[in-house]
């Protein structure tokens, strides 16, 4: 898989659709599973919580691949369920146009790996990861990808009501209303819609 990777980043520099290798421009769009059913909304209110989703969360079986939504470098690969609750997470920067965002992909398997590392430059539907199975992402619910397009760059330190900004639920601070945290992040169905995505290949 890292030979593939290799070639991705090669094509990429030499269709000119990246300036260096770590300035990469989303020229094509693509849904990050081959199926997209939703579980949970985006926004919907998840009263065990007590938050706002901040993401979709897409019905998947353990071990369906997950693809790259477009061009863009790898800014963090957790897998040690660090990030408290998603088990294996990976958060990948994409320039749209004049906006930037970050992607959050979780609920990954820790035990399979991932097809892509930290700082690498991935081409729209390269390959990133794996479902996670029912006994490796810490929760009883079924495997399902949470799929977060979060507003701007990735921002390791930064944090919002005292916890990571990548979080899957919005918190109740006096930092930032429930609204203003879910106001930072996009709607994935429709931001991907908008940019005329389509589902990967077989």
């Amino acid at each position: 898989m890292r030979a593939a990777n290799a070639l991705s980043v090669a094509l990429l520099l030499a269709s000119g659709a990246c300036t260096t290798a770590t300035e990469p421009v989303a020229d094509a769009v693509h849904f990050p599973l081959r199926t997209w059913v939703l579980a949970q909304d985006f926004g919907a209110w998840n009263t065990s919580r007590d938050g706002y989703h901040l993401a979709e969360d897409v019905m998947a079986e353990g071990g369906d691949s997950v693809f790259a939504i477009a061009a863009g470098v790898v800014r963090a690969v957790i897998l040690n369920n660090e990030a408290r609750g998603y088990g294996g997470i990976v958060l990948i920067e994409h320039p749209f146009g004049g906006e930037t965002v970050t992607g959050l992909y979780g609920h990954l398997s820790t035990r399979r790996g991932t097809a892509v590392d930290v700082d690498q430059v991935v081409a729209p539907g390269d390959l990133v990861a794996f479902i996670a199975d029912d006994d490796e992402d810490g929760g009883t619910w079924r495997p399902h990808l949470h799929f977060g397009i979060r507003e701007g760059a990735y921002d390791r330190e930064s944090r919002i009501c005292g916890v990571w900004l990548y979080v899957g639920y919005t918190r109740d601070c006096l930092d930032a209303t429930h609204d203003q945290q879910r106001d930072q992040w996009h709607d994935p169905s429709d931001f991907l819609t908008a940019s005329g995505a389509v589902m990967p290949g077989p």
